[in-house]
């Protein structure tokens, strides 16, 4: 498991820099068990596996949060979805497209973490 746990470190950490590292880092420090959990499990395993491209899973995850209404990952999503080579107007081609199936305020707010996930990485 300790190898999953790494592996799984180090493609978090490719994916998402410094930002990610800044968002799990709350996580790390106070609910360790949880960390390794997500980066064992998550991306020591699932995120890793190749039965669709790193750009579609990071579509998927996007859109699963927002359809839950979950924003607190949305910028690193973000921030992976773009290092995979996903571009800002293809992610808000995503937001426009949920609208009709999610509704128009939590893509509002989608879109500002958007903006903000933008000006921080700038």
């Amino acid at each position: 498991m300790k190898e999953n746990i790494n592996s799984g470190l180090n493609h978090f950490t490719n994916l998402s820099g410094d930002y990610g590292a800044k968002a799990l880092a709350p996580i790390k420090d106070h609910f360790p068990d949880l960390a390794e959990f997500i980066m064992g499990n998550a991306y020591g395993d699932i995120f890793q596996r190749n039965t669709i491209a790193p750009d579609w899973k990071e579509i998927a995850v996007i859109s699963s949060l927002i359809s839950m209404g979950q924003f607190e990952q949305l910028g690193v999503h973000y921030v992976m979805a773009l290092r995979v080579g996903v571009t800002v107007e293809q992610l808000k081609g995503i937001l426009l497209h949920l609208v009709p199936v999610i509704g128009a305020p939590r893509i509002i707010t989608a879109f500002n973490i958007l903006l903000a996930t933008i000006e921080e990485i700038q």
